[in-house]
């Protein structure tokens, strides 16, 4: 496979973005699956310190409820929204074609691991490595117009 050399477009450098942020997006999945279940315990009426949410004294039940409802759907969505672009990111990993490819990204995206890491887990010593054939590949996919490689 010949990868060549030269500036990503913005398309490609978009999507490395999007990638990046990956690993954001699975911490905030996981604190929003644990801000709603602290909701609903605290609906059901356990004594619960939702994190990052200002305490208020709720002065009847249903001003509580009301409230409890509004903060739940917001955080909901949230997650719902964060889980949809997980979900489109993995996908476009996984449609990587090349195994070694395949490799690179999910070292790189889902495990966090720096581009030298990432070297030597392919089995190469110089982190240029692994990033040139990212690079390459982005640039590829961007030139092809595979509309199916880069999800919306």
């Amino acid at each position: 496979m010949h990868y060549e050399r030269g500036a990503m477009s913005e398309a490609a450098r978009e999507m490395a973005k999007r990638l990046a942020r990956l690993r954001a997006l699975k911490r905030e999945v996981e604190t929003l699956s644990e801000r709603v279940a602290q909701l609903e315990m605290r609906a059901k009426g356990g004594r619960v310190v939702v994190a990052g949410l200002p305490f208020r004294r709720l002065e009847t039940t249903e001003d509580f409820s009301e409230e409890m409802a509004r903060l739940h759907e917001r955080l909901a969505r949230r997650q719902r929204e964060s889980m949809e672009e997980l979900g489109r990111l993995y996908a476009f990993i996984d449609n990587i074609p090349d195994p070694e490819l395949r490799l690179i990204f999910t070292c790189r995206y889902i495990d966090g691991m720096t581009w030298l890491r990432v070297a030597y887990r392919i089995g190469h010593y110089d982190e240029q490595t692994p990033r040139k054939k990212h690079n390459a590949y982005l640039r590829r996919v961007c030139e092809d117009n595979a509309s199916d490689a880069f999800p919306k």
